[in-house]
């Protein structure tokens, strides 16, 4: 592109100044299609940034709230568990006390004693047939 003009009569040559406006041209519509594309750029990239950012919003929401539900669900069967152990408890500690009010000391003394000579026996007879 140059900027110098030969001098004529009534001024600089048409010609050339005619040439040098179609290259200013011709560059002033490379920057505007330039501006262009880097303002299309811009604004595709905030869309896709927008909608990414909407995306991730919504899947945050969506795993916070799968996240409550399971932990409500997990109290539920913390609280059942928690029931059921208590009522097992209890079961156990009505069996117990059952069992000891069924029997005299004497009575459980005479089970304890039969269940060592069954054992006795058992002891015994697995002996005889390991020899």
């Amino acid at each position: 592109m140059s900027n110098s003009f030969s001098i004529i009569k009534k001024g600089y040559s048409p010609q050339e100044v005619d040439d040098f406006i179609m290259e200013l041209e011709d560059a002033i519509d490379d920057y505007k299609l330039k501006e262009q594309y880097i303002s299309q750029a811009l604004v595709e990239s905030h869309i896709t940034s927008k909608q990414i950012i909407e995306e991730a919003e919504i899947r945050a929401f969506e795993i916070e709230k799968d996240a409550l539900i399971q932990l409500e669900h997990l109290k539920h069967e913390l609280d059942n568990t928690k029931k059921k152990l208590e009522t097992f408890k209890n079961d156990y500690d009505i069996f117990i006390e059952h069992f000891k009010n069924s029997f005299t000391d004497t009575e459980l003394q005479t089970i304890l004693d039969t269940i060592d000579e069954i054992d006795n026996i058992i002891s015994g007879t697995k002996k005889n047939k390991a020899g």
